[in-house]
């Protein structure tokens, strides 16, 4: 069997995102635990890290019962190191809550580490968020 080129390695990767966001707008928090490693954990911003599949189920599944949830996710960065693959950019998501009211917007970095099983895929693997800069109204003047 030939090994990936990168090309086919980013394009994989491309595919595991547009997985992961199509399961999200979807509802179908079923779905992510193939899009995981059995190792998995993710450090949210501001909340206890998640750990392993069925973590990411639960969570998932307690928050699209509440909202519908579009996602999007810009890649900053992509490092393929065989099995391995880093990336930083910016996640975007809308929820909107079921029961009514006003979409809420939020953008936040995103960290993500992805590994290569044994069966060729790329999973998600690790990851972290955290929040943008509060944009400043201010800008500096000149003396």
């Amino acid at each position: 069997m030939a090994s990936p080129t990168p090309d086919a390695d980013r394009s994989a990767l491309a595919e595991l995102h547009a997985a992961w966001m199509s399961a999200v707008a979807a509802s179908d928090a079923e779905s992510l635990r193939a899009l995981v490693t059995d190792d998995y954990e993710v450090f949210a911003n501001a909340a206890p890290a998640i750990v392993g599949p069925d973590a990411v189920v639960s969570g998932m599944r307690a928050a699209l019962d509440r909202y519908r949830v579009q996602q999007r996710f810009d890649p900053i960065e992509t490092v393929i190191a065989g099995d391995w693959a880093f990336e930083r950019g910016i996640e975007s998501m809308t929820a909107t809550p079921v029961s009514g009211g006003a979409p809420q917007t939020r953008s936040q970095r995103a960290l993500l580490i992805l590994r290569r099983g044994a069966d060729g895929r790329w999973r998600y693997a690790r990851g972290m968020t955290n929040g943008l800069p509060v944009a400043s109204s201010s800008s500096p003047t000149a003396s």
